[in-house]
């Protein structure tokens, strides 16, 4: 006997080929032959994948034809569908698949290389109709027409390529897609179909869209109101706001923060004299808000500046000036008019020269500023004038009014000098005085006064006037007398002249008083003053006139002081050499004396007789050195020189620039940073020198006080900031070192967490000993946002109205402070005004400073309960009948809105004879017209009875027309 088995699982049908083999003795069925490992391929049609709740967690593995082998995995063509397809176990997610048509799967099974494919067939969706008002959008914006249509199911969403269409009674060729351009179409009523084209065996669906468009609300264009704080403002002690706009809606409200110039919702004046003389300069912000006719488009707000600039408004005070100084001009401005800050100033230069505008910059402060004027604009000898044109703020930038209230100031610039020549010593100095003014600002002529100050090398000062010098055509001289010039060197003079013109600096010069020429040069060159084997004698006299003359020699040996040798040189004129022989001396410390007498015509010269001694041994030990080789050093306290370079010898030690080099450095040599010193040590009783110079090279420190680029810098409390957040950086690359005082102190680890406003001093410090001597100070400002002040923990509103995160903005939950939302309680990205709220959830509000940018990390939580609907004012209604005839349309009993309204709601049907037929609730909404047991209700009369579950409200009942 032949037996075909069919399984219907839901609306998917699956065909089975039987195959039969006949013979003369026995007739048989046999399965079909499949593949023992991957199986075979299926094809699947299915038209309505929210029909069966099974399909959203579909068997692919179970639908492959044959017998597969399981360990496998699974793979698509659409990437699309990777999120709805779990690739190890076959399962897919139908309900994630919002696309219709063909859908491709391929099972392969590595273990035999093979693979088999299921393709489902899924028919279209249109969502539901969205006909009763609630689809509308505000004339501002393109609206997305996917969000008006949606089911009574979570997660049951119409497909997306589908196709929209304009109903021709409304069409507007404004439609792009799926999006709707609401802002060119402007208010109306429009209608707008979505339809899912026929696939396979499933038909074509269609939902309809009746979307109302809103005006939006327009708060107008600004013009700002600009105005001096010194301008007669009387006539603006009533000025309109409304004014100020253009294009704006009627029946707007004024708002502002500060100048409590609006008194309520009606008023639109201001007395602009009045926030003048309550506040001065600065801008004040009123604000024109217009509410929309519907909750669907947002308030529109303009605001209005109301810009009182400052006043530049003061005094110049300028000095005479002698030229190539700073022309300094003291700015005395009205502080109370100008805030303080850094200004870009343009001054004007008036002389016979002509005008010139030049522009510089200006540090305003408690009244006070002080700007150079560029010698390049002011010619000598010659009283001009200055006046300001113009200043403009920088940091920070700041509009200032163009009338300037600063007098105008007149200096002169001159050139008064003197002169004097070099001369030898105790000798009278001619000085020479050029350029000089008298009281009315012209070359002097006739006679005047004079009073100086004489310095001489050894800053010796000497004072003295003299009466009745005569000038002619700004010049005159004066001499200074002998007796002041006995010291060789440089001399300054600095001298002031009675009855001339007032100049803010001294008339000086200075003079070289010359010493006396050199002396003979006698040297005596021992070969080596530690053994000696010969004395060399050296006469050089380039300046001796020509003639002879005798130079004597001693050779005496220094403990006995006896004298071994003694004899003399004979030369005529510049230069002799001689060697003394001192091969046969014994062992010893020894002095050879070299003695000169001359008389000779050579200016200045004062000394006749020289004599020098050197002091040598034979058969000496040299001297021993000791000394570290690098050795640093800190500018920051003065600068170092040869003396401060640490050397333990026992003799004179002196210092070279080489190994070789016979030049020896004086003692008060300055360091160079990075120099080799090459040190020796002589023996003063013999000159006997150490065998080797001792190298040392210097390295030089000099510490820069730390810099910032931001000395006011702003913190977040929250991230609990430390001295190392403090950008502050060392120049040389040193270490940075914190103190709680700006001289001593105590030293500050740079873990320390920051307080608001407390000082905090860095120095730089370099090789773990050189210190900056001025230290950084750093202000921190340190922002703590404070927690969100709530009037309330929970927000009641209706679900109806599609609230968003604007409610919890716009109800006055908040008292004060920025406000931002969040649905997690830590970290998440901030919510947009524009999402939507969810029933039942938990919001948090989170503080934070808009300039700064800093939070309070602490959120506060404010519960949404969706449910606080008021059903007469949203047209709720019971209908009276359905239609199950599976049209598409009205084919399900269920009550608009009443998961909503009434969420606790539970909804029972009854037929004729009292049997209960369906039981709804939330998880339940709508009955489809079956009895128990799936079986179709025939038509007629049900009744029903629905119980709210919410106070105020009895339970109701009633009777339904079924009509297929």
């Amino acid at each position: 006997m032949l037996q075909y088995v069919l399984f219907l699982l839901g609306r998917n049908t699956i065909n089975f080929k039987v195959y039969c083999i006949a013979s003369l003795f026995f007739m048989a069925c046999m399965e079909p032959v499949f593949s023992q490992c991957a199986g075979e391929d299926n094809n699947i049609t299915i038209c309505d994948k929210y029909d069966n709740i099974l399909n959203r967690t579909y068997n692919l593995f179970a639908n492959l034809n044959g017998t597969p082998d399981p360990g496998g995995t699974w793979s698509t063509t659409n990437s699309a569908n990777l999120d709805a397809l779990d690739t190890n176990s076959g399962i897919v997610d139908l309900w994630k698949i919002n696309y219709f048509g063909e859908h491709q799967f391929t099972y392969t099974n590595n273990d035999c290389n093979e693979s088999a494919t299921v393709i489902i067939t899924l028919g279209g969706y249109a969502g539901q109709d969205n006909t009763d008002g609630s689809a509308n959008a505000c004339g501002d914006s393109t609206v997305n027409l996917f969000s008006f249509l949606g089911s009574q199911i979570d997660d049951q969403v119409p497909d997306f390529n589908g196709i929209w269409e304009e109903d021709p009674d409304t069409e507007t060729g404004l439609l792009n897609e799926n999006f709707f351009n609401a802002e060119m179409a402007g208010p109306g009523e429009y209608k707008f179909t979505y339809t899912v084209p026929a696939v396979d065996i499933c038909p074509s669906k269609q939902s309809t869209v009746f979307l109302e468009v809103h005006p939006a609300p327009d708060s107008g264009i600004p013009q700002n109101f600009v105005v001096c704080t010194t301008d007669d403002l009387s006539g603006y002690i009533n000025l309109d706001l409304n004014d100020l706009l253009l294009g704006e809606d009627p029946n707007g409200e004024w708002t502002e923060e500060s100048t409590n110039q609006i008194d309520n919702i009606a008023d639109h004046t201001i007395n602009v004299q009045e926030i003048n003389n309550n506040f001065g300069y600065g801008s004040y912000n009123f604000t024109y808000s217009v509410l929309p006719t519907h909750p669907v488009c947002s308030e529109s707000l303009t605001m209005v500046s109301i810009i009182i600039l400052p006043v530049l408004s003061g005094n110049m005070e300028a000095t005479n000036y002698c030229s190539g100084t700073d022309y300094g001009v003291t700015l005395n401005y009205g502080d109370s008019l100008l805030p303080a800050g850094l200004y870009q100033l343009e001054y004007r230069v008036n002389s016979s020269e002509g005008v010139q505008d030049i522009v510089t910059s200006i540090d305003l402060n408690n009244g006070i500023g002080v700007f150079s004027v560029s010698p390049v604009v002011v010619p000598i000898n010659e009283i001009v004038q200055l006046d300001i044109i113009g200043i403009q703020g920088t940091m920070p930038e700041q509009d200032v009014c163009d009338e300037i209230m600063v007098q105008q100031v007149s200096f002169m610039v001159s050139s008064p000098s003197a002169s004097a020549e070099s001369i030898c010593l105790n000798t009278d100095v001619t000085v020479q005085l050029t350029n000089i003014l008298n009281t009315f600002g012209t070359l002097a002529n006739g006679s005047h006064s004079i009073d100086y100050t004489l310095t001489n090398p050894e800053n010796s000062i000497t004072n003295s006037s003299i009466a009745n010098i005569n000038f002619v055509d700004g010049s005159a001289s004066f001499n200074i007398s002998a007796p002041n010039t006995g010291v060789s060197g440089a001399y300054t003079i600095d001298i002031s002249i009675g009855n001339s013109f007032g100049i803010d600096c001294a008339i000086a010069t200075g003079f070289q008083v010359i010493p006396e020429p050199e002396n003979i040069d006698l040297q005596v060159i021992v070969d080596n003053n530690c053994n000696a084997t010969s004395v060399d004698v050296f006469v050089d006299a380039p300046t001796l006139t020509d003639g002879s003359y005798t130079i004597d020699y001693e050779v005496i040996e220094q403990i006995s002081q006896t004298t071994l040798i003694d004899n003399s040189i004979n030369f005529i004129g510049g230069m002799a050499e001689y060697e003394i022989d001192i091969a046969n001396l014994p062992d010893g410390d020894y002095s050879v004396i070299l003695k000169s007498f001359q008389n000779d015509t050579t200016p200045c010269r004062l000394q006749f007789e020289f004599e020098i001694q050197e002091n040598f041994a034979i058969g000496g030990i040299p001297e021993i050195i000791e000394a570290p080789t690098q050795q640093s050093f800190c500018l920051n306290n003065g600068t170092p020189t040869l003396e401060d370079i640490s050397v333990n010898a026992s003799g004179d030690i002196s210092f070279f620039e080489s190994n070789t080099d016979n030049a020896v450095l004086t003692i008060t040599t300055p360091l160079v940073n990075g120099e080799d010193y090459y040190i020796s040590s002589t023996n003063p009783d013999n000159n006997c020198v150490s065998q080797q110079r001792t190298r040392v090279q210097v390295t030089l420190l000099m510490t820069n006080t730390p810099t910032t680029t931001n000395t006011n810098l702003v913190l977040c409390g929250s991230e609990n900031p430390t001295l190392a957040d403090l950008n502050v950086v060392s120049s040389n690359e040193g270490s940075i070192i914190w103190y709680s005082s700006h001289l001593g102190g105590t030293m500050l680890d740079s873990n320390e967490i920051l307080v608001d406003g407390q000082s905090y001093f860095a120095t730089e410090q370099l090789n773990g000993f050189c210190e900056s001597e001025t230290r950084l100070e750093i202000i921190p400002n340190i922002i703590n946002p404070p927690l969100p002040n709530l009037k309330r923990n929970e927000l009641h509103i209706c679900g109806l109205d599609n609230p968003t995160v604007n409610e919890l903005i716009n109800t006055e939950i908040t008292i004060d402070g920025r406000i931002e939302w969040f649905d997690v309680v830590e970290g998440g990205e901030p919510l947009s005004a524009s999402d939507l709220l969810k029933d039942n959830s938990t919001y948090y509000a989170q503080s934070y400073d808009i300039d700064s940018g800093c939070i309070n990390s602490n959120r506060v939580p404010v519960t949404v309960d969706l449910n606080n609907c008021v059903p007469e004012e949203y047209g709720f209604f019971i209908p009276d009948g359905f239609s199950p005839n599976n049209d598409g349309k009205n084919d399900t009993f269920f009550i608009p809105n009443i998961e909503i309204i009434f969420p606790d709601f539970t909804l029972e049907i009854f037929n004729r004879y009292g049997n209960s037929l369906f039981k709804g609730d939330m998880d339940n909404l709508a009955w489809d017209g079956s009895e128990i047991g799936s079986s179709a209700a025939p038509n007629g009369i049900y009744f029903y009875i629905v119980t709210f579950n919410k106070e105020g409200y009895n339970p109701k009942q009633g009777r339904l027309y079924l009509n297929r």
